[in-house]
């Protein structure tokens, strides 16, 4: 598998990278898969892993700690922050280092900032970002990250308040078209130096009969790496073989693709970009939460 750059940190790492939020119960993913799942994904060269905190109110860390027990020297470990406080944000720490039986994580990031005032309670001076700061001080933490669905003008803004080192934002093929990471983010993050991870790559389910695509779209950004989530062993073989022989789109295939999915740009499958997700009808304002 290809190989990139991750921002300033010294790393690289495949551009195909686990997403650990589907190896659940909600998602019919046995405890017993889901390890079979990560080991798999560890013995085939991918080494970045994402969680969080939140979710599946904590199996899917917990699960993730029984391959971190035995594997943790071959994993990049990332997870996340919902609380915004910083003593809130601190037990999510420890709580987050329990599960995944470990007593360090690689990153840690400011989770899913959807507006300008969550953004605002993170970096208050007795916010999360604070905790983070303090737990990179004492060797908990490596790297201080953020994460942002919504309006990519939130992350530039968050990137001129601290110098986080890594961001993960949506990229699938149809935020192309709605509030674009790639054209609004990914410049100011490049010229930072700052890595960058994408997500949403199948849409939550909107775009999984466009794997392939799908990936080498988002493959063929300037990414530094990209998480997918899986749930079953023929969904991590599938998207191995298409990263493991990547070839970017050409402009004639990106096109063809755009015309095919457009139609597919509606609130009820994006709901990451949307007022209300459990009622995805009207999209977010630009600089919501914005005094």
């Amino acid at each position: 598998m290809q190989t990139r750059p991750f921002g300033k940190t010294g790393q690289e790492f495949p551009l195909f990278s686990f997403g650990g939020q589907r190896i659940v119960d909600e998602h019919d993913c046995t405890e017993e898969e889901a390890i079979e799942i990560a080991n798999t994904a560890i013995d085939r060269g991918i080494k970045y892993f994402d969680t969080a905190w939140i979710y599946s109110q904590g199996q899917a860390e917990t699960r993730l700690g029984k391959v971190v027990k035995h594997r943790r020297n071959e994993m990049w470990l990332a997870t996340k922050t919902w609380d915004t406080s910083r003593d809130g944000a601190w037990k999510q720490l420890e709580t987050s280092l329990g599960r995944l039986q470990t007593d360090h994580v690689n990153e840690w990031r400011l989770h899913n900032v959807w507006d300008f005032a969550r953004l605002d309670e993170f970096t208050a001076e007795d916010g999360a970002l604070q905790a983070a700061i303090e737990a990179r001080e004492q060797g908990i933490i490596d790297h201080i990250s953020i994460s942002c669905h919504t309006d990519p003008q939130i992350l530039v803004e968050a990137l001129e308040r601290f110098p986080f080192d890594s961001a993960l934002i949506a990229t699938s093929v149809l935020d192309h078209f709605m509030f674009s990471f790639v054209e609004e983010l990914l410049p100011v993050a490049q010229a930072k130096g700052v890595a960058t991870i994408g997500m949403k790559v199948l849409g939550l389910g909107s775009l999984t009969h466009e794997v392939e695509r799908s990936l080498r779209y988002a493959f063929g950004l300037p990414l530094s790496t990209v998480i997918v989530g899986m749930e079953t062993m023929e969904q991590l073989e599938q998207n191995l073989t298409i990263a493991e022989s990547f070839t970017p789109l050409t402009d004639e295939e990106r096109l063809a693709f755009f015309k095919d999915v457009v139609g597919l740009v509606i609130p009820e499958n994006m709901m990451w970009k949307t007022v209300d997700w459990k009622n995805p009808t009207e999209w977010i304002p630009r600089r919501r939460g914005l005094d």
